[in-house]
């Protein structure tokens, strides 16, 4: 799934002035970030630009603001775009003509080397004016879905040289840098572009971005070892509501109901804030979730034998089926009655209450079918069978957790495997080994040694042999369906060449603009709507490259 989400984070608790007073949990809020865009929204790493401490100085943010986002030939317009910075804010004195209006001051981020002498002066911060500046060229070519996340503050009275008062404030004064060091290092796109400067990085009227800021001019943005009262409060809230029908400034109101008692008041400002969070754009359909519909205690769930769905198939209820936005389970129902393309279910418990939901995730798909593992015999097998640390159980295979209902046997030898698995120091192993794939088609994969991740790709495999091997065994078309594969011509589409499908295998190989297709023919008196699948072994992964388009009445 392509990712259409790019983001640029920046996290500052070490600084280069021995003047300013080091924080401590920005870099790690920074990180959390990029965890959060990876791990529920599905984001690429290639997609995230890190800077931490003393990568990020104010060069080096404007030229990976460059280079990441408003260059960057992936991005489209529409994207979400993503700017979070964690550090210290500041203030200087606006200097004569600074811009529209009489701003008394200007609000600026401190990068790492803020208030300390640079190659073309001291370096006086990013300015407001200069980083609206920045928004508007980026918006300008890649599309106003722009988010801007500031922990950080602007504070109208100077902090007292207290230890207790300056140390968990995400602020500090700027006692080096001049007025006129604001005009070095302004934005050259900022030069003769209007910008009323008394609104601050807080301009409700703009048109390039909305803003997410930890609290409002004046406040204090407050953060704590284990980070910023304000991104952790956002990360706790995208676990507790969804994301992906909440606008920005519902948002914002959410993060200020778990912050009050701090008196530190999360803002959202921009024309676009009444649009949803990032547009929406992280949150697409998850296509594990299939839809159903019917009475509370039985629904009619739109999968069938086709799908692999037997008596005894459990799913569980969801409200949604959006991606990276919390979607809890609501109740649990099972499968007592099977057609081909759909099937009825009751709830699993009648005596507990259960939520209602449109939405439905297989939990246990009762396969018939054997999987056959083999557990190979690596050091740190025997060392655990040794100490008693790897006593497999029907819930646990050499450690690794198994998902019921995916009938795993464990075999003694590999011969009789369908996969073999080998828990090692650092990794685990496994291979697929299934008859019905080609030899050649059977790599080692190591995937990081992780109870979690080791146990989704077991269940995967187990998925994928399960419909690897199911099969009708009534063969109600066995003699009336045909099928071709052939080359064909990359311009004129037509055919090139015999049918590559002999006795029901096909050699077929991989070539830069090589082009195939996939003919069936249907002799019965049925209609049919085929669906074609491709089956990677290489990664268990199963693909739909074809499915029938849905037919609508015509009003």
């Amino acid at each position: 799934m392509a990712s259409h989400v790019f983001a640029l984070l920046i996290g500052i608790d070490d600084y280069k002035s021995g003047r300013i007073w080091n924080l401590e949990a920005c870099a790690h809020d920074a990180q959390r970030m990029k965890q959060w865009l990876m791990q529920d929204l599905q984001v690429p790493k290639e997609n995230i630009a890190l800077l931490i401490n003393q990568e990020a100085t104010k060069r080096r943010i404007e030229d990976t603001f460059m280079s990441h986002l408003v260059n960057n030939p992936a991005i489209t317009k529409g994207d979400a775009l993503i700017v979070y910075f964690a550090g210290h804010g500041s203030t200087l004195r606006a200097p004569p003509d600074w811009c529209e209006g009489k701003p008394g001051s200007v609000q600026v981020l401190c990068p790492y080397d803020h208030d300390a002498k640079g190659p073309e002066g001291r370096v006086a911060g990013i300015s407001d004016r200069s980083l609206s500046a920045m928004l508007a060229e980026l918006s300008l070519i890649k599309g106003d879905n722009i988010t801007l996340i500031l922990d950080c503050c602007f504070l109208k009275a100077q902090l007292s040289s207290s230890t207790r008062d300056r140390r968990f404030v995400r602020y500090t004064p700027t006692t080096k840098a001049t007025p006129e060091d604001l005009f070095l290092g302004l934005w050259r796109g900022a030069v003769g572009r209007k910008f009323r400067g008394e609104f601050g990085f807080f301009q409700d009227g703009c048109q390039s971005h909305v803003l997410l800021a930890a609290c409002r001019p004046g406040e204090k943005a407050l953060e704590w070892k284990e980070g910023g009262k304000f991104t952790s409060e956002l990360l706790t809230v995208k676990d507790a509501l969804p994301l992906h029908q909440m606008k920005s400034s519902d948002l914002s109101e959410h993060l200020t109901k778990g912050l009050t008692h701090i008196q530190q008041h999360p803002v959202c400002v921009g024309q676009r804030k009444d649009r949803v969070f990032l547009n929406g754009v992280p949150f697409v359909a998850d296509a594990s979730l299939v839809p159903v519909n019917g009475e509370k205690d039985r629904l009619r769930l739109e999968m069938g034998a086709m799908h692999g769905v037997v008596e005894g198939t459990e799913f569980s209820l969801h409200e949604h089926n959006r991606f990276g936005s919390i979607n809890p389970s609501l109740d649990s129902f099972r499968v007592y009655e099977v057609h081909p393309t759909w099937s009825l279910a009751r709830r699993k418990s009648m005596s507990k209450p259960g939520g209602r939901g449109s939405w439905a995730r297989i939990t246990r798909w009762n396969s018939r079918t054997p999987f056959r593992v083999y557990v190979k015999r690596t050091c740190s097998y025997l060392l655990r069978r040794l100490f008693g640390r790897s006593k497999n159980s029907e819930a646990e295979l050499d450690g690794i957790p198994v998902k019921e209902g995916l009938n795993i046997v464990q075999v003694e030898t590999s011969t009789k495997a369908d996969m073999s698995v080998g828990v090692h120091t650092r990794d685990v192993r496994v291979q697929n080994l299934d008859h019905l794939v080609p030899p050649t088609a059977h790599p080692l994969i190591r995937i990081e040694k992780d109870r979690s991740r080791s146990g989704v790709i077991l269940s995967e495999a187990a998925r994928f042999h399960m419909h690897l091997h199911r099969t009708n065994p009534s063969k109600p078309f066995h003699e009336s369906l045909g099928m071709e594969i052939f080359r064909v011509d990359p311009h004129t589409q037509r055919r090139v060449g015999p049918n590559l499908l002999v006795d029901g295998t096909a050699a077929i190989s991989h070539s830069e603009g090589v082009r195939y297709a996939v003919v069936l023919h249907n002799h019965s008196d049925t209609d049919l709507w085929p669906y074609l699948a491709y089956m990677d072994s290489n990664g268990v992964d199963i693909q739909l490259l074809y499915h029938p388009q849905p037919s609508y009445p015509i009003a």
